[in-house]
């Protein structure tokens, strides 16, 4: 297939499965160009990171995979946690449209709420004998059976959304952590035009068909 629209696929972090799915359906489903899935540190066969994740490891990575491909401004697709790194890079003049998949952030929380749950995480890691053992080749980092902290700011998500230069197509699912009606306020505050669609779940085989035909009307008015 032809590069034509080319998408750079970020998946949720902690999917053991990493991007092959999302590749593997996007590509059955008509997405209208190449796509690109990499694995993210830690995930598949990647090695993991020497220190805590955070979600700008998730941006780097996603830059990487542009440099490798020679992309510069692809149709960026976030799962879940990596929704955010897929706005900063749209934000920053590298993604041509984004695509979010439970992905707007959430759910809110004030400054205590998130140092909680820092908190929370880190115990979890001190408790996971896996976490502190030597890296095996070929097995994902056990630390990201733990999750990263998500985009948890509602401020931010909002001025996220208003300075948005790119179309979006937001997919909200059950396993959202924002309620429907969040989710459509902040569809509403996307300059360039959001359009909102909702799938059962938030697996590639779900999802994949919603997004390639929305691929497919992008690329005609291109």
């Amino acid at each position: 297939m032809s590069a034509g629209l080319p998408l750079l696929v970020l998946h949720d972090f902690g999917d053991p499965a990493a991007g092959g799915p999302w590749v593997s359906a996007l590509q059955e489903s008509g997405w209208p160009g190449a796509v690109h899935g990499p694995e993210l540190p830690g995930h598949g066969s990647s090695p993991g990171l020497p220190g805590n994740y955070e979600s700008s490891d998730i941006a780097l990575s996603a830059l990487r995979a542009l440099a490798d491909q020679q992309w510069e401004r692809p149709v960026v697709l976030g799962v879940g946690a990596s929704g955010w790194p897929a706005q900063v890079l749209a934000l920053g003049g590298r993604a041509a449209a984004v695509v979010l998949v439970d992905g707007l952030g959430g759910p809110w929380a004030d400054a205590e709420e998130v140092i909680d749950a820092g908190r929370r995480w880190l115990r979890a890691i001190a408790d996971d004998p896996e976490a502190h053992a030597p890296p095996v080749p070929g097995r994902p980092d056990p630390r990201v059976r733990h999750g990263i902290s998500a985009q948890r700011s509602r401020a931010l998500a909002e001025r996220a959304a208003a300075a948005m230069p790119v179309p979006a197509l937001l997919v909200v699912t059950g396993a959202s952590p924002l309620p429907e009606a969040e989710a459509g306020r902040l569809a509403s505050l996307f300059p360039s035009g959001a359009v909102l669609a909702r799938a059962t779940d938030p697996s590639p085989g779900s999802v994949a068909g919603l997004v390639a035909e929305w691929g497919r009307a992008l690329a005609s008015q291109a």
